[in-house]
């Protein structure tokens, strides 16, 4: 979306919040909150002239952003038969499944049109250049790459697309998730190379508690869904995972990896992957 803060409609937010029986002083407070904001620019001693905010709700506020999701929490009921979507605050996806390619990319093209419609009519634009598509198929050439528009733009089809901090491939091998996240935890490992020296480095406790906040959140976020990925793929953060623990302990490079393991009570990589795993489903 573009300037989505700044271009919400606030006559409809206060009309979501009728619709969800909202009622009595709140409202009225709600109300008196949006209206007759007004700002100015300093530079130095210069002021410029006052200008007032017709729509949006105000940026830095607790309250604006609970309104903006009232307001826009409507687009995803736009969705037509058929084309199922998620939504987290002004970021959207919307995806459709099928054997028949035709009638994917109709279903889709009728849902780009009902959020583009519903957008104008709310005082949102959906961001053209920001907007892409991804077509995720494991068969070479046997389908089309689907052709959508929005706003008279091709949408242009990608072969990765990063979507909550995770990068999907077309092929769902989450190969290029894997070496990105790969990338940045040796980069962290490099922090805890320099505070493990021998004369000078913090405690293995300190350095256990230095690993997971920089290397092992990252490995855990999203695992229960790049975790599908073949264990070929999943082997490079193998590698990280035990030089963190092994520079934390201080160990030798031929130190076996079970032992490292039970020294730094760290499980596995694997068995962190299906906890988490169960924990989600179950």
């Amino acid at each position: 979306m573009e300037k989505a803060y700044d271009k919400t409609w606030r006559y409809g937010i206060l009309k979501d919040l009728y619709g969800i029986d909202f009622k009595g002083n709140l409202p009225i407070f709600i109300q008196n909150f949006l209206k007759t904001r007004s700002f100015r620019v300093r530079i130095g001693n210069t002021l410029s002239d006052v200008f007032y905010q017709e729509e949006g709700v105000p940026q830095g506020s607790v309250l604006s952003v609970i309104l903006f999701i009232i307001k826009i929490n409507d687009v995803i009921k736009q969705l037509p038969t058929g084309v199922n979507g998620s939504l987290f605050v002004d970021d959207r996806e919307i995806h459709c499944s099928g054997e028949d390619m035709g009638f994917v990319e109709r279903k889709l093209q009728e849902a780009v049109n009902e959020i583009s419609e519903w957008g104008k009519k709310n005082g949102f634009q959906i961001s053209s250049p920001k907007t892409v598509a991804i077509h995720f198929c494991r068969r070479r050439g046997l389908y089309l790459d689907p052709k959508l528009l929005l706003n008279d733009c091709t949408i242009p089809i990608v072969r990765n697309a990063k979507y909550f901090g995770l990068i999907l491939d077309s092929k769902l091998t989450f190969k290029p998730h894997v070496n990105y996240l790969r990338r940045k935890c040796i980069q962290s490992l490099n922090i805890i190379k320099m505070l493990s020296g021998t004369s000078y480095g913090a405690k293995t406790s300190t350095l256990l508690k230095v690993y997971k906040a920089l290397i092992r959140s990252k490995l855990d976020y999203g695992c229960v869904v790049y975790g599908s990925a073949s264990k070929s793929v999943l082997k490079a953060h193998d590698i990280v995972h035990h030089q963190g623990p092994r520079l934390s302990l201080g160990a030798f490079r031929t130190s076996p990896i079970q032992s490292i393991y039970v020294l730094s009570n760290e499980p596995s990589l694997e068995l962190t992957r299906e906890r988490l795993t169960l924990n989600t489903f179950f």
